[in-house]
Formats: C-alpha cells, structure tokens, sequence
C-alpha cells in the first residue's frame, strides 16, 4: 500500500475496523485513491472524497458507533436528479448512538442491508448482519430524507495532494519516465546548480503556501491543517451536515454581505415542507426526528429488556405487571384511541353538538355571562380575556390568580382584524360552520358570522400590543376581587373565580392586568345583542374543540386557517404526528420517561451543565465589563447569575420521570378510555382542576413547563430558572461527540439567549431572587435603554415579502428576543474560545475553507436555517415575538457579532447594537 498522509490512513485504518467481521476483502474494498475521482463532485461532496475511502462515501454500511455497533443505514426514496452513487450519510444518531426499533411496517427485512436504489452503484457489497442489528438509527439526529448525492462539479484544482501521495517514478516507457530520464542525464555534473535550483523553486512554493494559509478574506478563508482532522463518527456526520447545509457556491459567497445564504443555502435546496406545513427550520426537523423516536415508542409492544440502558436514568421494568408496563399501556391507550379514525369520524360532530347545546343552556343574556364564563374555564376554552394563576411577580414564592387581556380575540394577531380580505375569509368560513354544526341557526348563519366578526374586531380594537402585554411594568396591577369585578360586572368575576378557587382559599388580592381593558370590555358587552355574544361563546367552543372531532361540517375552518399560514388548503397532518401531540399534551410525563430512556444520557446532561456554567461565567465577566452599569446595579446582577437555576433534561421531582410510581402519582383521578373525544375533555378537566388547586400552597419550583421530548427552551423570571428538555439538546445543535466549537455555537448560543432573558427589557427589571422592583438607577437604565433602542431601530429595518407585499418587522415587539440573540452568541462564542484553551477541538473534514472560528459561525447559522411561504412569514411578523429566522443570522451574527466580522475579516461596522 502507498505511503498514505496521516488522516487518510486514520481514515483508512477506521473503514477497515468497521467491516471487520462482515466478510469483506477490506484490503481492496477500503483501499484509498490518492488521485481526485475521475467522477465529477461538487467541492463540498469532493472535500469529503479527498478524505474518506471508497466504501466510506459508497457504502451506506461503512460506519461504526462509538459504542462500537455496526449500524446499517436505512436510505429513503430521492428525486432521480438528487441520488447519485451513494450519496454522504444519511440520517444517523452518531451523537448518542442510538438505534430505534422502527414500526412494524417498516421493518428491514431480516439478514439484509436495506435496499438503496443505486445499488449498481456500489463497489464494496452489502454486508449480512443479524436482525437485531439491522435497524435504521433514526433518534434526533436530523430529517427523515436521506442526503441526496451532490450536484456534479469539477474538483478543486490548485488542491495540493496530500503529503506523501506524489509517484516517486514511473514506467520507463512512458513520456514522463523519458523526460525524467533526459532531466537526469542533463543534471549529471551540474548538481550544484540544480541543488540551487530545487531550493528557489521550494522557497517559493513555501511562500505561497503561507500566504495561502494566512490568507483570510472572506473569499478565502484558508486552508486548515489537514492533519489535525476529527474522524469519528459525531464528527463525520456533523461535517457532511454542515456541507449538505451550506450553499453550493459558498467559496463564492462573501460572508460579510451574504452569510445566511452562504450556511442556510443547501438546507433549503434539499428540505420541502410537507402540504400541511407553512414553514420549516431546523428546530422543526429536530422536532420530526423526535417525533420518529416517539413514533416508534408508541407503535411498538412494550420492550422485554431496557434497550438502551446506557441512555436510560432507571432501566425499564422487566414485570409485565410492573408500574412501568401499567404506564406504558396508559399512553398507548390514549395513542390508540386518537388513531381509531374510522371511529372517531363515525361519531362526527355529535360530542360537539353536545357541548354546544350544554353552552347554550348556561347563557341568559349579557347582564350576566357568568355561568357561560365557568363552562368555558372548566374546559379550557379561551374566551373573553384570559384568567388563571400563577406566581406573584412581586412575591413569587406566593401563587396568585390573575387576569387580563389574550394577544387576539380570535386568531393570531389583531393586526389581521384590519386586514378586510382576512376578515371577509373569516365570516364566511365561521356561517358556513355554524350552519353545519348548529342546524337551528343555518337560516340565520351569515348574519351571526357577521356580527361575531364585528364584535371580535370591536375586542382586536381595544387589545393591547405584544410589546404592551410583554412589559411587566406596565401588566402588573394589584387589585382586589371586589374592584375587579366592578370594572365588568357582566362578568361576574366574583361567581366565576370561587367556584374555580378552593373552597378553603380566600381571594384577598389578585393581578388585574391592563384594567381598561376590563372597563372596555363591559362597554362592548351592554351595546351587543344577546345573539351576537352567545354566537362568540359557541364559535369560541367551535375552534377550541375543532381538533377532536373529524368531519366534513369544520372543513370551511380548516381551509381558511391552511390558506392563512400558506399551507395546501385541504391539507392535514399525519394522523400519528396529530396522536402523538395529543398524548405529550395529555400524558406528557409518562411519555417523557420512555424518551429519555431512548434519546438522553446521564453524560448529555453532564456536558449541559458544563457548557451552562461556562456561559455563566461568561456573562458575569461581561457584566464586570459594563461600564455603562453603576456598581450596585453590577453587583446584584452578578448575584442574579449566580442564583440561575438550571434545569436540563427531564424533571427528577413533580414529577420525578425516573419513578414509574410518582408518574402514577401524579395523572391519579385521569381517567383515559377508548374515545378521544371524551379523553380530551378529561384531560381540559384535569388541567383545570390541576392549575387552581395550587392556590393557597407555596409556589412549586420544582415544576416545568415543558416535557422532555419538546424542542425548545425558556426563562422564567420570577423563579429566574432557565429550563433545558432533552428534546432540544439533539443533533445538530448538541452531541457529546461534537467539537466544542459546534456545541457552544448551537447550544451554547441557545442556552445564552435563555440566560440574557434575564437582562432583556423586561427580565432586567426582575431581581436576584425573582422579585418584581426597582433595582437599576435612572443613570444605568438610561445607558440600557439608549442600547436597547439601537437594536430597535436596526430591526425595524428589515424587511419580509409578506402576503400582501413588503412588511417590516416590528421592532419593539421583538426587542426582548433580539436582545437575547445577541446576548446567548456573544456568550457563547467566548466561552468557547475559554474552554478551548484547556479542551482544544480538531477540525472538521471536508471544510477546511473554513477556520475553527468560522465553523463556529456555520454552526450557529445552521439552528436558524428555515422556509417561508408568505402567508406563513406574515403571521410570524404579526404575532410572533421572535425576528424570522434569516434575521436571527443576519441581524445576530453578520450585522451585530464582533467576533463574527474578526473571523470573516469583514469591515469594521459602527454602530454594533450590543447590550451584553
């Protein structure tokens, strides 16, 4: 074998480990080229070629988990203009290693690789491996789609071969071996002037080289040292990630102008959203593969052993009778009973008809909506104005019931109650529902639609704003029961929240948010016919419960929410995707128990911890930093760092996931049946009851607000806790085998953003123990407000194709996330480059036009990657406290990152809208 560069023989040396035992002859079926394929490759496909050997980039079986099991990858059905001859890897687990038993109807089959359709293609074979270890890997380690082959390109040719790969002769009779002979005969008695020769020649070689590696425009980054490679499977399936992501042309891109086409580019290529869907990102990715794990929990036989106990926090009972197994068959009870859609579309309307009817039987008039306003509460259905209980913001170990307006009577935003096609769309949608549903009003169905549209309008009108109801300052108002319910006695808010309340708990204060809110809510009601607010009540029922019925009678509502996000009008989502949402929603603890056990390891969440405590350090060092704080102002908030709590994974207590006996505990008095419909209302019910019986006890801090499988994150002001599921600490934005320089980026970044709620514009006004005061001088909130108000005017700058033209983003209503974003990559970036220090990372394969401090960039853009329709981009504009997602690139990274303009070489950019 030829002298091989040390990377590529580590390569080599892997690719041979991984098909021993599978009666290959991996001598040749892993035998390295040391010559570009005579195939075109695009640059990012022929970056990985130079690297990996042949069944490494041909073989979908060429890889081995760190855990050292051989896994064959499932491959999924590609356009004919996307496969190609074994494309890069396809969706694996490598972070956690996880192998998933799919659902019976797609089961490989037994003793066999799965099919691929280029299998003409392959030069190494197709390995037999038992059943058991014939299984696609699938947990959170990205889409369902395999990764299309590249586009076909030439390779890059000023590339230098690597060291110890050039021929030292060759055939005598070919007219290179003549010319090197001539050369040779020519040089005999002139070797000191050749010597002289050959050292001009080298230092000029050596001179390019260094310019060429010190050479950092945006244009060219720089070659890395190929020898300082991470080759293991985290790493592989990172870097083709990264490469299948970024843009084709993106040597071509200058990241200082263009940086999210440059790393999103490819993802949109080879990511469609489905008909029902109106956008799509990686987080929502991150979500399906998700979703596959909890597929596949739900649609299996309860296991006989723990499959994952590496994984697992307490391996599952063995016990058929076992409490887990009693557990396991409560959720599949309610999976099975939302999947029954032959029965639950043979009921139809009925149970709707009957809540309605119940409803109608509760109001009288508008003098008194009161027993109207329980039925409502007591099932959960949004209605008039928000009530419920929560912590005191001034005393958060207290809870307390509070009141106020909702973001929209409706829909989503009072912004599309002056849109008059919206609302044409609307009322006709809502007559042809309630002549359906409700036989006794089709004659009179349209002029109910219109005064319902009208009276949610007249609501939309007197509704504050997002930035309004955000701000704590202005939402806070103490007040008693008795002077609350002065403000709209037609509510009869007295009747309503002790019935709600414990019987033993006395309603001596509660929050009152935005009073006029109330008094003009009172008003509306004395000047609106008795027919127009009962027809608001039963629509509001409608649009509650629209989701546990299936029938034709609720299609107008359907299409007119589709078209309004841009989806397929008729479409709908994938019944599991639909069970599985009902289930977390109802039963989300238990479900939680049985994620973590496949998807989160005790060493993931190590590795969390420590990724948190170093953003902590960070960002009490940049605290230390903030001159334009007063000392005290300093002091408190490092102290308010340091009393963060985080929460990572899953919750140990209330519940505790790990115990099968506290998950009893905890749904004791849920009683799920065989019909979805009534499960539903069970579980409104026992939310319900759940919620109100914590008044009169300490708050519970112990509590989350997210189960495991969910992929998102938060901050809780007034418990000053930032909460990690497992859901969100997944491929691509975290792996226990990832470079730092991913891990920090993604989650890191995301962890950042949670703990920089803390000092947004509205968690900076929260003190160290969570407590609703003053705690700034007028000086420091002068200096943050003038901060602030840079990134308020630089974001009302950008501008979206929205449905009906160019929308600009809202600023103001987006300040506290901006501010976040900001804050969680600054933090991040820098405690990377601390922790690297100590923990140096190597370099990705294939992205060597990148430095590590670039790839930190690429890493951060990739969380963001997303799809828009118009229709879907509007309503994120309009009620979303979130920029679109290219701005959380654009405005964080390009526009806002000093680190990022030093990584990219890019012109010095003033002002820079940075807070922390």
């Amino acid at each position: 074998m030829r002298r091989l560069a040390p990377n590529v023989r580590a390569a080599w040396t892997a690719c041979r480990g991984s098909l021993d035992g599978w009666n290959l002859n991996t001598s040749s079926t892993c035998s390295v080229s040391n010559r570009p394929p005579k195939t075109a490759q695009t640059q990012q496909e022929h970056s990985l070629l130079r690297v990996f050997p042949a069944p490494c980039r041909l073989s979908p079986s060429c890889i081995v988990s760190d855990s050292g099991t051989k896994h064959i990858r499932g491959r999924h059905k590609q356009p004919p203009k996307e496969r190609g001859c074994g494309g890069l890897f396809t969706r694996i687990g490598w972070s956690f290693s996880r192998m998933i038993i799919l659902p019976p109807d797609i089961t490989s089959t037994k003793g066999a690789a799965h099919h691929h359709p280029n299998d003409h293609c392959r030069t190494g074979g197709s390995p037999q491996l038992p059943r058991e270890e014939a299984m696609a890997s699938t947990g959170g380690a990205g889409p369902r789609d395999a990764r299309p082959a590249a586009a076909a390109g030439s390779a890059d040719e000023n590339t230098p071969l690597l060291p110890g790969q050039a021929h030292d002769s060759a055939h005598p009779g070919t007219p290179p071996a003549r010319l090197w002979n001539t050369l040779k005969a020519w040089a005999r008695g002139r070797v000191w002037p050749l010597v002289l020769l050959l050292l001009l020649v080298t230092g000029l070689i050596i001179a390019v080289v260094v310019l060429a590696v010190t050479a950092h425009s945006p244009h060219n980054p720089g070659k890395m040292n190929s020898t300082a490679l991470c080759l293991t499977p985290a790493c592989i399936h990172a870097a083709s990630e990264f490469l299948y992501n970024l843009s084709p042309r993106y040597q071509e891109i200058d990241a200082c102008t263009n940086f999210e086409e440059m790393v999103c580019g490819g993802w949109r290529q080879r990511h469609n959203m489905r008909p029902d869907q109106g956008n799509i990102n990686t987080l929502g990715v991150m979500n399906d593969a998700n979703q596959d794990i909890l597929r596949s929990i739900m649609e299996s036989p309860y296991p006989e052993v723990s499959q994952h106990s590496a994984f697992s926090p307490r391996n599952l009972a063995v016990d058929p009778t076992s409490l887990d197994r009693q557990n396991f068959d409560e959720i599949q009870r309610a999976y099975n009973a939302c999947m029954a859609i032959d029965d639950i579309k043979k009921v139809g309307i009925q149970p709707l008809q009957t809540v309605l009817t119940d409803l109608g039987s509760t109001f009288k008039d508008t003098s008194d909506i009161s027993e109207t306003i329980l039925f409502m509460e007591r099932l959960g259905i949004p209605h008039l104005q928000g009530l419920g209980v929560g912590s005191d913001d001034k005393d958060p170990n207290v809870i307390v019931i509070s009141t106020g307006p909702r973001t929209a009577p409706g829909l989503s935003s009072k912004s599309y109650y002056t849109d008059d096609s919206v609302m044409s769309q609307y009322q006709d949608a809502i007559s042809k529902v309630l002549g359906a549903v409700l036989p006794n009003a089709s004659a009179n169905a349209a002029g109910i639609a219109e005064k319902i549209v009208k009276f949610e309008k007249d609501i939309a009108a007197f509704t504050p704003s997002l930035a309004q109801l955000r701000d704590p300052a202005q939402s806070y108002n103490v007040m008693s029961l008795q002077d609350t319910a002065k403000l709209a006695p037609q509510l009869g808010l007295e009747k309503v929240l002790k019935s709600l309340a414990p019987s033993n708990y006395t309603i001596d204060r509660m929050i009152t948010s935005f009073p006029p809110f109330l008094s003009n809510m009172s008003a509306l009601l004395s000047n609106s016919p008795s027919d127009t607010v009962k027809g608001f009540f039963q629509w509001k029922a409608i649009q509650g419960l629209s989701g546990t019925v299936e029938a034709d009678a609720l299609k107008p509502y359907t299409q007119f929410m589709n078209k309004l996000l841009g989806k397929d009008p008729d479409a709908k989502s994938d019944r599991w995707r639909t069970c599985l949402a009902s289930v977390d929603d109802s039963l989300g603890w238990i479900l939680s128990r049985f994620y973590v056990e496949r998807a989160f390891s005790s060493k993931a969440k190590d590795l969390g911890n420590q990724i948190i405590l170093d953003i902590k350090d960070v960002f009490s060092q940049r605290i230390d930093k903030a001159d334009w704080m007063d000392a005290d102002a300093q002091k408190v908030a490092k102290a308010k760092v340091k009393n963060i709590v985080q929460k990572i994974g899953y919750p140990d207590q209330s519940p505790n996931v790990t115990d099968p006996q506290a998950l009893q505990n905890y749904y004791a008095g849920l009683n799920v049946t065989d019909s979805f419909f009534k499960n539903n209302i069970a579980v409104k019910q026992f939310g319900v009851k759940r919620s109100w019986s914590q008044l009169g006890k300490p708050a519970n801090k112990a509590d989350w607000g997210m189960t495991a499988p969910t992929v998102n994150a938060y901050y809780n002001p007034p418990w000053n806790e930032i909460v990690f599921p497992a859901g969100i600490m997944q491929f691509p934005l975290f792996g226990e085998g990832l470079p730092g320089y991913i891990n920090y980026a993604a989650f890191g970044a995301v962890a950042g953003h949670e703990l920089s709620h803390a000092f947004d514009n509205s968690g900076r006004l929260y003190d160290l123990n969570g407590f609703l005061k003053d705690w700034w001088s007028n000086a420091t909130i002068k200096e943050f407000e003038k901060r602030a108000d840079c990134f308020v005017k630089e974001y009302s700058n950008f501008t979206v194709q929205g449905t009906n033209g160019p929308l600009k983003v809202n600023g103001e209503q987006t300040l506290g996330e901006n501010i976040a974003d900001a804050g969680g990559l600054s933090a991040g970036f820098s405690a990377w480059q601390s922790r690297s220090k100590t923990t140096p990372d190597l370099h990705l394969p294939g992205l060597d036009f990148f430095t590590k401090e670039q790839l930190f960039y690429v890493a951060f853009g990739n969380v963001w990657c997303s799809k828009y329709t118009p229709q879907a981009l509007t309503s994120r504009v309009l009620s979303d406290e979130h920029s679109p997602n290219m701005f959380r690139i654009i405005g964080t990274a390009m526009m806002n990152s000093r680190g990022f303009r030093q990584a990219y070489n890019c012109p010095v950019k003033e002002p820079v809208c940075e807070i922390w």
